[in-house]
């Protein structure tokens, strides 16, 4: 979601260019973003505007201070402020300052951001947006400027020794003088559903899940059940078509995509096809045909493909074979309700939930503790009996302290709520933990259905209670 004009009142917009160091004939980017965007968010605008990948890490140099991701592996030799924490209009305040940002630390691509002016926000404009810019970022692990020269140096050279092995690598042709601004300016505006941001939102999460196994929680919640309550887990459309993905990657040969790792477009096809609503993968509106483009369009499918790469299901990656792991195939031979309660445990306390709900509004994380104090507060509701949805979702926001950066306070409830939505109720009701009631609403000409109200089922009290460990 890009920046709204109510978002914008209280801010300028810097007006960069973005100039990648010692490359002749220069490569740059010139771009609007709004002030108060934080620098690890204009960490992923530079990335996206110039061409990169998000492959290695990064820092911001401003003044006599570092910026970027901390580390906890002793391995800092100075130190680094936290990225997230700092806005740009904060480290950067007038027109014509510079600062410095590094990316891989190996090639050693140094930029220089220049801030040209501040402006006011145009209004019917969205941010952040590209101007213009010159030539094609050059290739990730290409060996920084000097062998970037020698890579140019090569492919422009038919005779030259390397030229075939270049070409080979590259995949093809390379065309260092390319540079799209249309399609440049739209990744920007779609950068919250871009593939830099969702594989961060990932693989920002403990990778290897919770064990697999009957712990104190999911024993007792097992124990409890009645035979006839033990079906539903066994039907859920969610434990069943977790099942297909897995058994689908076991039995064929399949290779993670070159850039992201994700599923290839055929496999998409083929395990939607198995699960047990398939998802439409193609869309038309009036005449034009919308196809399949990536995994990441395929909620059902990126959904569960993440539970099984964070609970450790799943190896693989970008351009490697995905293979069931030991876990993953013992996950296969376990009964339903293990199962069920393995994938709600690697969600509430593992996975990163903004990849439910990924869009700036929410910043870059959620406040400290915000699963655990969720997990109390529908704890602490009755099952089986109707919760007004607007009702919990307040309180929820201000016991918690969710945010949503926009002035306007109408507007940041009801965000709020539409996250809360998505990242708590929607999932609760895939494992069948919820039922939904909603009421249909019109806005404008459009029809939607608002969520009025929610009930906790019975097996949703059990699920709940086994992933904070009991009692029962």
């Amino acid at each position: 979601m890009c920046p709204t004009q109510k978002q914008l009142q209280s801010t300028k917009i810097f007006q960069l260019k973005i100039s990648l160091n010692e490359t002749q004939p220069s490569i740059w980017r010139r771009v609007q973003v709004p002030g108060d965007v934080s620098l690890f968010r204009l960490h992923f605008i530079i990335q996206i505007a110039m061409g990169w990948t998000n492959s290695h890490l990064h820092e911001f140099h401003i003044g006599d201070q570092y910026y970027g991701t901390q580390w906890d592996d002793g391995w800092e030799t100075r130190e680094i402020w936290d990225e997230k924490e700092y806005r740009l209009e904060q480290v950067v305040s007038s027109e014509g300052g510079k600062f410095g940002y590094l990316y891989d630390f190996g090639d050693s691509w140094e930029h220089t951001i220049l801030v040209e002016e501040l402006l006011e926000p145009v209004e019917g404009q969205q941010y952040p947006t590209c101007l213009d810019g010159e030539r094609a970022c050059p290739p990730e692990d290409v060996g920084g400027t000097w062998g970037y020269h020698d890579f140019l140096e090569a492919i422009d050279d038919p005779g030259h020794s390397e030229h075939e092995d270049y070409l080979a690598w590259i995949g093809g042709e390379f065309a260092s003088e390319a540079f799209d601004r249309d399609r440049t300016d739209a990744a920007l505006k779609n950068i919250d559903r871009s593939e830099l941001v969702r594989i961060y939102q990932r693989y920002y999460a403990d990778e290897t899940g919770p064990e697999l196994k009957l712990c104190q929680g999911v024993a007792g919640w097992a124990e409890a059940l009645t035979s006839a309550e033990r079906t539903r887990p066994d039907e859920l459309p969610l434990r069943r078509d977790a099942v297909s993905l897995l058994s689908y990657l076991g039995d064929h040969r399949i290779t993670g995509t070159q850039s992201t790792g994700n599923l290839p477009l055929k496999a998409v096809r083929a395990v939607a096809a198995k699960f047990v609503q398939p998802p439409v993968l193609d869309t038309k509106i009036g005449d034009r045909e919308y196809k399949l483009r990536t995994e990441y369009d395929v909620w059902p499918i990126y959904f569960i493909d993440s539970l099984s790469r964070v609970g450790g299901l799943l190896e693989g990656g970008a351009g490697r074979r995905l293979r069931l792991t030991s876990k993953g195939e013992q996950f296969l031979k376990a009964e339903p309700p293990l199962q069920v309660c393995f994938l709600l445990e690697t969600w509430w306390h593992h996975t990163n939930w903004l990849i439910a709900y990924p869009v700036s509004g929410l910043d870059e994380r959620l406040p400290y503790q915000f699963t655990l104090i969720t997990l109390n507060h529908l704890l602490a509701l009755p099952a089986e009996q109707s919760i007004p949805f607007e009702d919990f979702a307040d309180r929820l926001i201000q016991s918690t302290g969710l945010t949503w950066s926009a002035p306007d306070m109408t507007y940041a409830r009801d965000s709020l709520h539409w996250a809360i939505r998505r990242m708590i109720i929607s999932i609760l009701d895939g494992f069948g933990a919820v039922e939904r009631e909603e009421k249909e609403q019109k806005i404008g000409k459009i029809s939607i259905n608002k969520l009025h109200a929610f009930t906790i089922t019975k097996l949703g009290k059990g699920l709940l209670k086994a992933i904070a460990g009991g009692p029962f």
